[in-house]
């Protein structure tokens, strides 16, 4: 099931996503979405669909209820596959609004596949409408890609060929538990803008989540 991407009256939260690719620079650089950092994020791509899932309801009750900052948004999953040569399309595994951290734990069986946990780079909230949404309803978080490899041991390198082709927004309930992470959004790039790990660059996500 993919949520509008631009939302509708049936929706009361959706999001999109856009693809980075970033390298360090000397200055103040980002994307044009009021962030700053040390790198320079170059666009890859449009807005894509995501897909909002059913655990986001576990995730928002225990933050309106309990205030539990363990339930906030903390990162994000990067998947990857090692292709064979560079520029292979990687193929998009079925998936609907179930999707929750048991698919990423049984990558460990898979010879080629593999995802990185990552924390948020920076976040910040904003409005949709200054007239209706005056106080902010409108969350964009930026990650991106970073270390040598995925949390199964597979290789994320230029030299592997590792395709970063999906993502998924995650509460980190415990740092050092990836078992027991929520899933609240998921998606997948389409062949085209599949993302390759470049030697000179990590791949980078915008995820913009509009709550109306």
């Amino acid at each position: 099931m993919q949520e509008n991407i631009d939302g509708d009256s049936k929706n009361n939260m959706y999001g999109k996503v856009r693809i980075y690719q970033v390298q360090p620079r000397f200055g103040m650089g980002g994307p044009k979405t009021g962030f700053h950092c040390n790198e320079q994020w170059a666009l890859q791509s449009e807005w894509n669909k995501n897909t909002i899932v059913y655990e986001w309801g576990a995730i928002a009750t225990r933050l309106f209820a309990l205030g539990d900052i363990r339930y906030r948004i903390g990162g994000m999953y990067l998947e990857f596959e090692n292709v064979a040569s560079p520029g292979d399309p990687v193929s998009i595994p079925t998936y609907n609004r179930t999707r929750d951290v048991e698919y990423y734990n049984n990558l460990a069986g898979s010879s080629t596949r593999d995802y990185l946990r990552v924390s948020m780079t920076a976040n910040k909230i904003s409005s949709s409408n200054e007239v209706l949404y005056p106080k902010g309803n409108q969350v964009t978080y930026l990650a991106r890609s970073q270390g040598l490899q995925g949390v199964h041991g597979k290789a994320f390198s230029d030299s592997a060929n590792s395709t970063l082709f999906g993502a998924s927004l995650v509460a980190f309930i415990d740092g050092t538990d990836a078992t027991q992470d929520l899933i609240l959004s998921t998606f997948y790039l389409e062949t085209e803008n599949q993302q390759p790990k470049l030697s000179t660059s990590q791949v980078g996500l915008e995820w913009e989540l509009t709550l109306q």
